[in-house]
């Protein structure tokens, strides 16, 4: 579905991600895992275009991505609801408002207030609320568990899950390798801004001694 060929980042002539190699096909979940600063964010923003890059990235013709930014930005002014309507109509989807009460009934979100004001994890939950109801084939999430309570982890999970049988592929990030581990079919750790290693079927606990001894020389 995507394909990644020798991707190299710079910023002022520093070298922040070297020779990335890497493909997602669908219906897979795949996990981004490194120490502050590895490159995680930075290949996620070149992924989605946002920085310019030198490689490849190939796409297959009609796909439709989703992303989830890690400190998600909102203008001022905006509510929760405007944003909704505004990331549909900006995919030319029609905009269900019985589909958004149906869904923000599990959500929880108080969508006639300025999202601008809303903790870090309702701001979660408003974009993850968009991706689900954008329906794309291809979801790229910075983070996405971080600030998400328990009943929002439990709920993204699930979702994960689901796009997974509807032939969908999910590329995320998480600082807590036990929540790459019980979503993700490859894991990738990302070590000075190269993939240095590649985990499956692993636990939490042997990823972590694996890293513990190779990369962070603890």
């Amino acid at each position: 579905m995507i394909e990644i060929r020798h991707l190299e980042k710079k910023y002022s002539g520093k070298a922040v991600l070297h020779d990335i190699n890497c493909s997602f096909d669908k219906g897979q979940v795949y996990g981004f895992m490194g120490e502050n600063g590895a490159g995680k964010s930075t290949l996620f923003r070149c992924l989605m275009r946002i920085e310019k890059f030198d490689g490849e990235i190939n796409a297959d013709a009609g796909i439709s991505i989703g992303y989830l930014d890690d400190t998600p930005y909102f203008y001022s002014f905006v509510t929760g609801k405007e944003y909704i309507e505004f990331c549909l109509k900006a995919k030319q989807i029609p905009v269900d408002k019985d589909k958004i009460e149906e869904l923000n009934a599990k959500l929880q979100l108080p969508l006639h207030r300025y999202a601008s004001n809303y903790s870090l994890g309702m701001k979660k939950r408003l974009v993850l609320m968009a991706l689900m109801l954008e329906n794309n084939n291809f979801n790229v999430m910075d983070e996405p568990f971080n600030g998400l309570d328990l009943a929002g982890t439990i709920i993204l999970k699930q979702w994960i899950q689901q796009v997974r049988t509807e032939n969908k592929t999910i590329v995320l990030s998480s600082h807590i390798i036990s929540s790459l581990t019980d979503i993700c079919d490859d894991i990738a750790y990302i070590h000075a801004g190269c993939i240095v290693n590649h985990y499956q079927h692993k636990s939490a606990d042997e990823i972590e001694a694996d890293i513990t001894r190779k990369y962070l020389k603890l």
